[in-house]
């Protein structure tokens, strides 16, 4: 049987369903949180708890709902966390290094792989 603790994380974390589209907030923590909005300024996506946080701090950011999901950004959506640089925020990984066979933003390849 489940302790209470493991089905307190089981919630916390979520499970392995799979989502449209993700919280890019959650994700980066490691938690599985399906995303109902997504900001047009940040380009991101959020679920209802994160919505809130990112609302205090950008109020004047143009916010968009599962209504308005045609209106969303391809290329951000369909980016997410996975394939964004780590070393520089917001990069999209669209070029790849045959030498180090490695991955790259295009701010990396100018720096590090010429």
């Amino acid at each position: 049987m489940a302790s209470r603790s493991s089905f307190r994380a089981t919630l916390e974390y979520g499970s392995d369903l799979i989502h449209d589209f993700c919280c890019l907030s959650c994700s980066e923590d490691n938690k599985n949180s399906e995303a109902q909005h997504y900001c047009q300024d940040c380009a991101q996506c959020y679920c209802d708890v994160c919505l809130q946080l990112h609302n205090k701090l950008h109020k004047r950011h143009t916010v968009l709902g599962r209504k308005d999901v045609d209106k969303w950004s391809a290329d951000t959506v369909l980016a997410g966390p996975l394939v964004r640089c780590e070393k520089h925020a917001g990069k999209i990984l669209e070029l790849e290094c045959v030498d180090h066979r490695q991955l790259c933003c295009h701010v990396c390849v100018s720096i590090d792989h010429k």
